[in-house]
């Protein structure tokens, strides 16, 4: 009985300290030289839609392994992309690298990018 207790509170600690989902959130860029601003939302439920100037234009799901995320959108003729995000300044900050991506157009915008996160 002992030894149940022990490895449920190890697994109870474990999961306490388990890495969060750290894109759940509002991200966006700062305004482009002519005011645009691109923005993505990222929910819980592992949907996403991404807007500029408020208006969406893309939606989709992600799925994240550690600092691996997977997208498939309506954008791109639903052709699956891989990228690595590289969070910085104190996690509040995320670029991507593309890992594998055959869509050139996003593949491009999204290697582009920097997001700040909204608070």
């Amino acid at each position: 009985m002992k030894r149940i207790f022990v490895t449920l509170g190890v697994v109870i600690i474990l999961l306490a300290f388990a890495p969060k989902n750290k894109l759940i959130g509002r991200w966006e860029t700062k305004p482009s030289p002519k005011g645009n601003v691109t923005g993505v939302i990222f929910n819980k439920d592992n949907t996403y839609e991404g807007y500029v100037n408020k208006k969406p234009f893309v939606s989709g799901i992600y799925s994240l392994n550690r600092n691996t995320i997977t997208i498939e959108e309506n954008g791109c003729n639903g052709v699956k992309a891989v990228y690595r995000l590289i969070f910085f300044s104190h996690q509040d900050s995320l670029r991507f690298e593309a890992v594998s991506d055959s869509c050139t157009e996003r593949k491009e915008g999204m290697q582009r990018t920097i997001l700040g996160r909204v608070k």
